[in-house]
């Protein structure tokens, strides 16, 4: 086999754990979801898992990267094509909006458990860290751009803008973890996208 044979096939099979554990985060929760279970779910052996990941914090570290990697992929692929910061910050709200009201709960309910975890653990911190690092990296870049373009406000200060950005998601979305309307939840995230929009363009 050829390294760049066996190379992709390491990748498909991290990608596979990966899935997998997901599925278990989501349905046991973090702290509950021991490496067990997840090769149990894969039907691999747990040395076998142990192969790709060190530990199951580490899984979770590597989900969560790869979710944000992938919208930061996505977003440079649309400024490609059309060098537009504000349509950018609308793909993001229309990727909110795709998202089901279950689904997210179940992902945010997991990744407060984790946070809650890490918040013990210095050594989490950091990675954590990184994380929103890498959200509110790809935030100021966007606005920096529409500020450039004149799409955006001259005045706008990007890391503060970028922050409430995400407040805005991450409240709204704390807001009906538990219970409320999915109808109610997507007319109110118009509604601030439309709010968001016009305090970037005043």
């Amino acid at each position: 086999m050829s390294p760049k044979v066996t190379e992709a096939y390491k990748e498909e099979k991290k990608a596979a754990i990966l899935a997998g554990a997901l599925h278990c985060f989501i349905e046991k929760g973090f702290q509950a979801t021991k490496i067990d279970d997840i090769a149990r779910h894969l039907g691999i052996s747990k040395g076998s898992l142990y192969g790709y990941f060190d530990s199951k914090e580490e899984i979770y570290i590597q989900l969560a990267h790869a979710r944000m990697d992938e919208m930061v992929a996505s977003l440079d692929a649309l400024y490609t094509e059309t060098a537009s910061a504000a349509a950018m910050l609308r793909h993001m709200f229309e990727r909110f909006r795709r998202q089901p009201l279950d689904e997210l709960r179940r992902w945010l309910t997991f990744h407060l458990e984790f946070m809650t975890y890490a918040s013990r653990r210095p050594e989490l911190i950091a990675s954590n860290r990184a994380y929103l690092d890498k959200a509110l990296a790809l935030l100021c870049r966007i606005l920096d751009s529409g500020k450039r373009s004149g799409e955006f406000r001259g005045d706008l200060t990007e890391s503060s803008a970028s922050y409430l950005f995400w407040a805005v998601r991450d409240g709204l979305a704390l807001s009906f973890l538990l219970d409320g309307d999915e109808a109610e939840y997507r007319r109110i995230l118009d509604d601030m996208e439309a709010m968001v929009m016009k305090h970037l363009t005043a």
